[in-house]
């Protein structure tokens, strides 16, 4: 029985760890590149693109279609004029003949090959075009999923610190709580002080635990992010520091080169595929040619009998060529709109350059906001708690009170609170600049 407890206990351990995943930051991020939902159809939007490519290409080889067909013709009567074909009869007598036969078969291919069509080219264009589109838009999907894993994995490992450092503070907060019940028993303290530190205590325990709630609840977040199983638990092996000191260094505003940046690649797509509608509706005015061919087999008879009678070879072969003559000046005004809407494009890729290039100002203006603000929320920390650690000391010394000590309690919870929170911002600050820079 023990065997088979043991047995039960190193199982449910392996499962356990089976279904544990450390994942540093970086490896959240892959592991969101490829699990992702949004990144998904991505790609699936890639390889519908790949195949739009194919399909396009499938236009301009030769269509092949067959068609067998049965006819029962019992009654196939034709009124026709006998002094046609003899003279004897007088004009004008019409008598009923049968020409046809009961049963009619036909069996035979229809092949056509276009030889040039304007339209078909540019779709050849067009198509390669919708392709670069989808990559664009794969590579966009990819850089927000990525922001968006680097920034909710930053603050879990925040919250994470914050409830560290609380629990710090709860701990020494609990030992001035009972030092000071064994004081107020000897009546060398009011209770005043007593409750004073109860009411801190009881707060803090509240704040830590709202705290854990929603660590809980961004680490369910970040999972959906990056498509890991909600189920099974997840490890982020990443420190704290680790990734805040990637992220605190003041960077310079340089000058930047925009052009491979994934918005104005799409915008410049844009772009292209307005001039190619462009070409699409001049290509209209060209004549397009094709040529065809039409063999077939056909047999008849009194009986129904398709594989035991004759049958008779017959065929066609021919070019055809279409021009377009006038459309009442549909074309023309057709033109005229794909030429003002790639005078739109061009417009738009314009000021998507003047876009990013304030964008990047922006962001590099917040981020060393950002760095300012978290550099005097560390200097804050520092100064807090030494305020605190003294206040603490004469606390305990008797030369100050309950009162001052909470003043100076809360006064390091909230400049610890303001320092995590700043650590956040400088690291969502520095992610969004790099976006804004087209490097994330």
């Amino acid at each position: 029985m023990k065997n088979w407890i043991k047995i039960f206990a190193l199982t449910a351990f392996s499962t356990q760890m089976y279904a544990q995943k450390n994942l540093t930051i970086d490896e959240a991020v892959s592991y969101a590149l490829e699990n992702n939902v949004n990144v998904k159809k991505a790609k699936i939007d890639q390889t519908i693109a790949q195949q739009k490519v194919k399909e396009t290409v499938g236009i301009g080889l030769p269509q092949v279609n067959g068609q067998v067909r049965y006819l029962n013709g019992e009654n196939q009567v034709q009124l026709v004029d006998v002094s046609n074909f003899n003279n004897t009869f007088p004009k004008g007598t019409i008598v009923p003949l049968n020409f046809g036969l009961p049963h009619n078969f036909n069996a035979g291919l229809s092949v056509t090959q276009l030889l040039f069509n304007g339209s078909y080219i540019v779709g050849l264009e067009s198509a390669k075009t919708y392709k670069e589109t989808a990559s664009l838009i794969k590579e966009k999907t990819d850089v927000s999923i990525k922001e968006a894993v680097m920034m909710m994995y930053a603050g879990i490992l925040a919250t994470e610190e914050n409830i560290k450092t609380l629990e710090e503070n709860k701990k020494v907060l609990e030992k001035n709580l009972n030092d000071t019940k064994q004081v107020y028993k000897t009546g060398l303290t009011e209770l005043q002080s007593v409750e004073q530190l109860e009411y801190s205590y009881k707060n803090l325990s509240t704040v830590i635990d709202n705290l854990k709630r929603t660590k809980d609840k961004l680490n369910v977040g970040l999972k959906y992010l990056i498509g890991y199983p909600l189920d099974e638990k997840l490890v982020l092996s990443s420190s704290f520091d680790e990734v805040l000191d990637k992220n605190k260094q003041l960077i310079a505003r340089d000058s930047f080169d925009f052009s491979n940046h994934v918005d104005l690649k799409l915008k410049q797509n844009q772009v292209r595929i307005n001039q190619l509608l462009l070409k699409l509706e001049k290509s209209k005015a060209l004549p397009s040619l094709a040529a065809f061919f039409n063999p077939s087999y056909v047999s008849g008879g009194y009986d129904f009998k398709p594989f035991s009678s004759d049958w008779f070879y017959s065929s066609n072969f021919g070019i055809q060529i279409d021009i377009p003559v006038f459309s009442g000046l549909q074309r023309h005004w057709k033109t005229e709109q794909a030429k003002l809407n790639l005078v739109k494009a061009q417009l738009d890729k314009e000021d998507a350059e003047k876009q990013l290039q304030s964008e990047y100002y922006q962001k590099a203006t917040d981020y060393e906001n950002a760095l300012a603000s978290y550099n005097t929320a560390e200097d804050l920390v520092k100064l807090s708690s030494e305020i605190y650690r003294k206040q603490n000391v004469k606390f305990k010394e008797g030369l100050g009170t309950s009162f001052e000590l909470s003043q100076a309690e809360n006064q390091l919870y909230e400049a610890q609170t303001k320092y995590y929170q700043a650590a956040i911002e400088l690291i969502q600050a520095k992610v969004q600049l790099d976006k804004a820079k087209g490097i994330l």
